[in-house]
């Protein structure tokens, strides 16, 4: 199947549906993350019984930025929400998190992604310390 809206210009845009997963795949790659959240990295929702911390991400927009010629840019953002019973693992994690994730990647379909954090805040929820990041990529 061709591409109908083909970039005619170089670019390293790609769509980003699944830009998830490529985070979910870095964070798994830090070791500060995994010894805190071991593989517990959800999309959307965590189960209900998860026992200690853990992260959940979402794609909060995604648009595409086109010309007569074709897309020549895919940006997103993405919120990362960790979770903890305690309020210095909730900092901890969401350090590790802006660490691994914020400058250069490769995606899992070898396209270069630039990853930046745009903003944080910090809320108690069901009980739970929740860190929320939100992350611009292109």
């Amino acid at each position: 199947m061709s591409n109908m809206n083909p970039c005619y210009n170089p670019c390293n845009s790609y769509p980003k549906w699944t830009i998830g997963n490529d985070l979910r795949a870095i964070m798994l790659q830090d070791e500060d993350i995994v010894s805190m959240v071991g593989g517990n990295i959800y999309p959307l929702i965590a189960p209900e019984n998860v026992k200690g911390p853990f992260i959940v991400y979402v794609r909060e927009k995604y648009s595409k930025h086109s010309t007569k010629m074709g897309t020549y840019e895919d940006d997103c953002k993405v919120g990362i929400v960790a979770i903890s019973d305690n309020y210095d693992d909730a900092v901890k994690l969401a350090q590790n998190i802006d660490g691994a994730l914020t400058g250069g990647h490769t995606s899992t379909d070898g396209i270069n992604i630039t990853i930046d954090l745009e903003d944080s805040s910090e809320s108690f929820e069901d009980n739970k310390y929740v860190e929320t990041l939100l992350f611009s990529i292109k």
